[in-house]
């Protein structure tokens, strides 16, 4: 556990040479995470190279950015911020909005304010790029990450719902 008193947080864009491992475990702890409360879920070494691939494609595509939390030279969280998503929702038209798609602290960094700097670094990039309307998503039963979200202005838009059905 870092020392707060000497917490020294930096946010920056994605490094490749500096950032890939680090980027690489937050998402392997976050996918495990999000496991402990969706069993179905892969594990996060079984999906990093692929979902990496996606991401960086996916920014690539909407003018995105990844931002990175260093926390005294290590990564400590990051956020993929995606300013130019086009709705696949034949209903919603040629609704374009901002996604933050990816928010992760790893578990050692907590509690110190990163999930929010982040945050704040995204919407900012989001402002930049002219974003009028930002949206994040989380998964039910993570009710840290829904606390932060709402704390910094985040309220539901959509609520998908699932049911198991049970075989006959």
């Amino acid at each position: 556990m870092p020392d707060s008193a000497k917490l020294e947080v930096f946010v920056l864009g994605f490094d490749k040479t500096r950032h890939s491992s680090g980027l690489q475990k937050c998402l392997i702890e976050l996918q495990d995470f999000e496991r402990r409360i969706d069993p179905r879920m892969p594990p996060g070494a079984a999906i990093v190279e692929p979902y990496l691939a996606e991401m960086f494609k996916r920014c690539k595509e909407c003018g995105g950015r990844i931002l990175v939390a260093e926390v005294d030279g290590n990564v400590a969280g990051y956020a993929t911020i995606l300013p130019k998503v086009k709705s696949e929702q034949v209903e919603d038209g040629d609704m374009e909005y901002g996604l933050i798609s990816d928010l992760v602290v790893l578990e050692a960094y907590r509690g110190f304010g990163l999930g929010r700097k982040l945050l704040a670094a995204s919407e900012q990039y989001a402002r930049t790029c002219n974003v009028k309307y930002l949206r994040i998503g989380v998964l039910a039963g993570n009710a840290a990450a829904e606390n932060l979200y709402a704390s910094v202005g985040f309220s539901p838009l959509y609520n998908e719902l699932e049911k198991e059905l049970s075989r006959s």
